[in-house]
Formats: structure tokens, C-alpha cells, sequence
């Protein structure tokens, strides 16, 4: 499958510029909910389905502000209604960004104790036995050191 050619943000009207942005706009926050969703409903392995998409969006949409935040120009003549509902756009896709970052990092947290809780485990029963202790109960080191579990710590 070949990639369509992007068109430079400098070549596109200011009219067809915003509309574009506003698309993109969109469609990531469209990503960004779906994603969101699947962490607060405790489906975190689902959100895998959305990376290639919503890395493609993501940096049409950098690209496109990085563009405009460089000349302002490119979209100075677009009709003032065109301009306000981009910002409207950009406004909610803010929200719904920090509202994703909020479930992700709360996703991070849980996964990471999750780990630490295995190798906790793991090592508990990987520590020798010293024979009975008080009460004749069987006596272990009291220092174990954590069983050996690496994990990315980028989500």
C-alpha cells in the first residue's frame, strides 16, 4: 500500500489549510476518546490498534501547526467563522489530550505495581528455606532481593 503525498501546508489556501487542520484536528480526537476509553474500561492492549493512526495524526497535525505557528500568514485570509471553529477544535483536543494523559499515566501506575507485586512474589518463593523458626514456622531471610523483571517504562 503506498502513502498519499501530503501537501505542503505553504501550497493549500488558507480556506483549504484550515480545513485540513480541522480535519486532522478531529480525527485525533476522535483517537484520543477511543483510546481513553479503552484504558478506563481496563483494556489497555486494545489502544495498540490505534498507534500507527494516531502517530500518522499526530504529526500531520504538529506539522501543520508548526507551519501556521511559523507564518502566520498561511491562514490570516481564511474566513474569521473557519478560524474560530479551528480554535474551538484545537481547544477540545487539548482537553481530551490531558484527559488521555491522565488514563495513561493512571495505566503506567498500575502495570508498574503490577510488576513489582510478580517479582515480589517471585522472589518470595525463590528464598531459601533456614530452617524453623519461632514457633516452628519455616524460616526465610528476612532481606530477599526482587527477582529479576525489566519492563519499558514508556507507555
Amino acid at each position: 500500500m503506498s502513502e498519499q503525498h501530503r501537501v505542503a501546508a505553504g501550497d493549500l489556501s488558507p480556506s483549504a489549510l484550515v480545513d485540513r487542520m480541522l480535519a486532522v484536528a478531529e480525527q485525533l480526537g476522535d483517537v484520543i476518546i477511543r483510546e481513553t476509553g479503552f484504558l478506563q474500561a481496563c483494556e489497555p492492549l486494545k489502544i495498540g490498534d490505534l498507534q500507527e493512526q494516531k502517530i500518522r495524526l499526530a504529526n500531520e497535525y504538529a506539522m501543520d501547526v508548526r507551519a501556521v505557528t511559523l507564518r502566520k500568514d498561511l491562514i490570516d485570509r481564511a474566513p474569521a467563522e473557519k478560524v474560530a471553529t479551528l480554535k474551538s477544535a484545537m481547544m477540545k483536543l487539548d482537553s481530551l489530550l490531558r484527559a488521555n494523559e491522565v488514563a495513561l499515566g493512571a495505566a503506567k501506575t498500575v502495570s508498574e505495581r503490577l510488576l513489582k507485586a510478580v517479582a515480589n512474589a517471585v522472589s518470595e518463593k525463590k528464598a531459601p528455606v533456614l530452617g524453623y523458626g519461632r514457633n516452628a514456622a519455616i524460616a526465610r531471610p528476612s532481606t530477599s532481593s526482587p527477582a529479576a523483571i525489566a519492563h519499558d517504562a514508556r507507555v
